[in-house]
């Protein structure tokens, strides 16, 4: 589902993407954890080009955008768009648009850009809000929600489009304990659903709980990768092991 070749990104002279190389199933889930400053995030905004890439391939579901292509080869924005339209994105903040309701912020997109006729469109809107837990809040505004609720409003607007792929950047960190709950139920449930999907998170029992595969990125490099059980339990490099063992010790603290 998911192919990248040889990844690289800098702003200016600070290289942050190193020469990221990746091959994803269809259905996996895939979590991505590390200090900050890594490249986590601007992996992910790479994989459905909020960011341009310097060097390097990515593939989702058979749609395949190449330096190049960034660089403004032929077709180059159509493969772009379509690169988008694959890979749904969640972010850490959410990004409603606050003039909206929720039901017009879900959608926006599939009318606007996908071309479907509203009607259409709202009642998978409202299929989507019964998915996440929100049916009765289809006419409210962004500031009559919680923060759990946002966000939960920002995963069925990324499905709303029907991608092939869901990225999620820190889709907890923005919210307190007690709501952060409700988005990892959600999440849950997708990943259960088989969805394909790339997470990343700085919460480590969650990252353990969800991923089929663990990557720990460090200085713009994938410095470790397996299953949740061996790198957690057995690491590999000391560098993981340093970064597991700070976590734990500012969580006791």
């Amino acid at each position: 589902m998911i192919t990248v070749n040889d990844l690289k990104k800098s702003y200016g002279s600070q290289a942050v993407l190193q020469g990221i190389s990746l091959t994803q199933s269809r259905g996996e889930a895939v979590v991505i954890i590390g200090p900050s400053g890594c490249g986590k995030s601007t992996f992910l905004r790479c994989l459905n080009q909020l960011e341009t890439i310097d060097a390097g391939q990515i593939t989702i579901a058979g749609i395949t955008f190449e330096a190049e292509d960034a660089r403004g080869a032929a077709g180059g924005r159509a493969k772009q768009i379509e690169l988008r339209k694959r890979a749904g994105m969640v972010f850490q903040s959410f990004n409603l648009f606050p003039h909206l309701t929720v039901l017009d912020n879900i959608t926006l997109a599939p009318i606007r850009v996908s071309g479907e006729d509203p009607e259409p469109a709202a009642e998978r809107a409202r299929e989507l809000l019964k998915k996440v837990g929100l049916q009765d809040r289809q006419h409210f505004y962004p500031s009559q929600l919680s923060g759990g609720q946002q966000q939960r409003v920002a995963i069925a607007r990324a499905l709303a489009m029907k991608p092939d792929v869901m990225l999620f950047d820190e889709p907890t960190s923005a919210l307190d304990p007690e709501l952060r709950g409700e988005v990892r139920r959600v999440m849950r449930d997708l990943a259960e659903e088989g969805m394909t999907m790339v997470v990343v998170t700085h919460e480590m029992a969650f990252a353990r709980a969800l991923a089929d595969r663990l990557l720990f990125f460090d200085a713009g490099q994938i410095a470790e990768e397996g299953t949740p059980e061996q790198v957690f339990a057995d690491p590999r490099h000391e560098r993981t092991r340093e970064f597991l063992r700070k976590f734990a010790e500012e969580q006791e603290a």
